[in-house]
C-alpha cells in the first residue's frame, strides 16, 4: 500500500491552497482504497475469466452465455438503483452508506465461490440455469456493497485534494489486484487443478481458486468499514420520495452526459477485458506470456495514473480524459492491424493501451462533482441513487463481454479447437477495433460535457456553506 500522498492526481494548487477545510487522514484515504482491491478479487475475476470457464471448462454454448450475462446486468439495471435509493436513505450510527459494507461483504464473499462450481456440464438446460442463477445472486450481492462502497467516497470529501486523492487511492487498488489476478490466477487455476486429476483447468481448480480470492477480501472490506467516516451529509436532511430523486437525477444535464461517457469508456475499457483472454489464447498462441499479457494493461495503468492525470489541472479533467480516450483508440486500432504473433508488437501496444487507461481514474473523480452540481440545482443530494447508476454502467460493460463471447460464437469460434482464419479475424474484431469504435463514440459525447473544474469547486464551496448554515440553524 502506498505510505506517501500519490503525485498522480493532484488537483489543481490554486484551488486547493485557498482551501482551509482539514483534510482526511493519509490512513483513512489510502486504506479506502483497498475497497476495490477487494472488490476487485472478486467482480475483475468475473469479468476476466468467467465466460471462458463457461464455454471450455463447463461447456456452455457461447451464445448461452451471452444471453444469461446480458439478462443478468437487465436485473441490475433494477436492482442497482433500488439499491442505491435504499442506501442513501439509511440512517444509523455508522452513516448511510458503510451499514451496507458491513453487512454485505460476508454474503458476497460467501456467494462468490459458487458461481465458478460447475454440478451440471455441458450444454444442458441445468447447467445454463444454475450458471444463470448464481451469477445473477453474485451481481445483486456486489452490488449492495459496491455501490454504497462507491457513494461512500462522494460522502466523505469536501475538498478537491480528497476527492482526487480518493479516486486515485482506489483506482490505485483497482490497477494493482488487477496486476496480481493477471500474474497468479491461471496459475493458481492450474496448480489447483493438476492436483484433482491432471488437467490443465478443471471446475474444482476454479472454485478453490475463487474460495481463497474472497477470504482474503474480508479483512480488506472491513479494515474500509472500519477507517472510513461520513462528513458530508445532504443539506436537507430527510430525503424526498424515489420517484422525486429519479427526476432530479434525470434532469441533471451535466450528469446525464458524464453517465452516457461512462456507459461508453466503460465498455470500451473494461468490456474488452472480458474477452481479451481469448484473443491471448487462440491469435498470439504462446500460452506462456498469458499471465504478463493479462497484467500488463493493469500494471501500465497504474503508472499512466501517476505519470499523467496531473495534467488534468493544466487541460482540466474532460479534456485530458479524451486524451486518454484517443490514445485508447489508436492503441486498440494497431492491435487490429498488426500480425498477432509479433509479439513484441502486442506488448507494445497492449502497455500503450494500458498506460492510456487513467481515463479510469479521472471519472471516479468527476462522480462527486456531479453530484454536487444536482444538489445545487435540486436541493435533493442523490449521490447514492447517481453512484448506483454509474456502478450499473460498469457491470453493463461485463454483458457487453458476454455479449462478446456470444457475437465470437456468430464469427466461428469453438472452445478448445484449433480455430479458423476467419473465427481468429472475428475475435480481433471483436476484442480491439469494436472497443476502439465505442471510444471514438465516448469522445463525440464527452464534447458536450459543459462543468468545468472550476465550476464544481464553486458548488462544492457554496454547498458547504449551506450545509453549515443549516447545522447552525438547527
Amino acid at each position: 500500500m502506498p505510505t506517501t500522498e500519490p503525485a498522480a492526481v493532484e488537483a489543481q494548487p490554486s484551488l486547493i491552497s485557498a482551501d482551509s477545510r482539514p483534510r482526511l487522514p493519509l490512513l483513512h484515504r489510502a486504506v479506502y482504497g483497498l475497497g476495490d482491491f477487494a472488490g476487485g478479487m472478486i467482480w475483475n475475476t468475473t469479468i476476466a475469466y468467467l465466460a471462458i470457464f463457461y464455454t471450455d471448462t463447463v461447456g456452455i454454448a457461447a451464445g448461452a452465455v451471452g444471453i444469461l450475462m446480458v439478462g443478468a446486468r437487465v436485473l441490475d439495471a433494477v436492482i442497482d438503483p433500488v439499491i442505491g435509493a435504499l442506501a442513501e436513505r439509511t440512517h444509523s450510527r455508522n452513516g448511510r452508506f458503510r451499514p451496507w459494507m458491513l453487512y454485505g461483504m460476508f454474503p458476497l464473499a460467501a456467494f462468490s465461490v459458487p458461481v465458478f462450481t460447475a454440478p451440471f456440464s455441458g450444454n444442458s438446460a441445468a447447467a445454463v440455469a444454475w450458471a444463470t442463477l448464481t451469477y445473477m445472486i453474485l451481481g445483486i450481492l456486489y452490488s449492495a456493497v459496491n455501490v454504497p462502497y462507491g457513494a461512500l467516497g462522494a460522502a466523505m470529501a469536501e475538498t478537491p485534494a480528497d476527492r482526487t486523492s480518493l479516486s486515485s487511492f482506489r483506482y490505485i487498488g483497482s490497477n494493482a489486484i488487477g496486476i496480481l489476478l493477471g500474474l497468479i490466477t491461471v496459475p493458481l487455476i492450474t496448480f489447483f487443478s493438476r492436483s484433482q486429476d491432471g488437467d490443465s483447468a478443471t471446475a474444482g481448480g476454479c472454485t478453490i481458486t475463487l474460495a481463497i480470492f474472497a477470504a482474503v477480501s474480508l479483512p480488506l472490506l472491513y479494515a474500509v468499514f472500519a477507517t472510513s467516516r461520513e462528513t458530508i451529509t445532504p443539506v436537507r436532511p430527510k430525503q424526498p420520495p424515489i420517484r422525486v430523486t429519479m427526476r432530479a437525477v434525470l434532469t441533471n444535464r451535466p450528469l446525464m452526459v458524464f453517465l452516457v461517457a461512462t456507459l461508453l469508456i466503460v465498455i470500451s475499457y473494461f468490456g474488452r477485458m472480458g474477452v481479451v483472454i481469448y484473443f491471448y489464447e487462440y491469435n498470439v498462441g504462446d500460452s506462456a506470456l498469458l499471465p504478463l499479457l493479462m497484467s500488463l494493461t493493469w500494471f501500465a495503468a497504474m503508472i499512466g495514473t501517476f505519470a499523467f492525470t496531473r495534467f488534468a489541472r493544466h487541460l482540466g479533467k474532460r479534456n485530458m480524459l479524451i486524451v486518454s480516450l484517443v490514445v485508447q483508440v489508436l492503441a486498440l486500432v494497431a492491435l487490429y492491424l498488426v500480425d498477432p504473433h509479433s509479439t513484441s508488437l502486442v506488448v507494445l501496444f497492449t502497455a500503450l493501451h494500458g498506460l492510456a487507461g487513467f481515463s479510469m481514474a479521472l471519472l471516479i473523480s468527476m462522480i462527486a462533482d456531479v453530484i454536487d452540481h444536482g444538489e445545487q440545482q435540486t436541493g435533493i443530494r442523490s449521490d447514492g441513487t447517481i453512484y448506483a447508476v454509474w456502478s450499473f454502467g460498469t457491470k453493463l460493460a461485463s454483458a457487453v463481454s458476454a455479449a462478446g463471447v456470444g457475437l465470437l460464437g456468430l464469427l466461428g469460434y469453438r472452445p478448445n479447437s484449433a480455430q479458423t482464419s476467419e473465427a481468429l479475424g472475428g475475435i480481433s474484431f471483436v476484442v480491439n477495433l469494436l472497443p476502439a469504435l465505442v471510444g471514438v463514440a465516448a469522445i463525440l459525447v464527452l464534447l458536450g460535457y459543459k462543468l468545468t473544474d472550476r465550476d464544481a469547486v464553486n458548488v462544492r464551496n457554496e454547498l458547504s456553506s449551506a450545509a453549515r448554515a443549516a447545522r447552525e440553524a438547527r
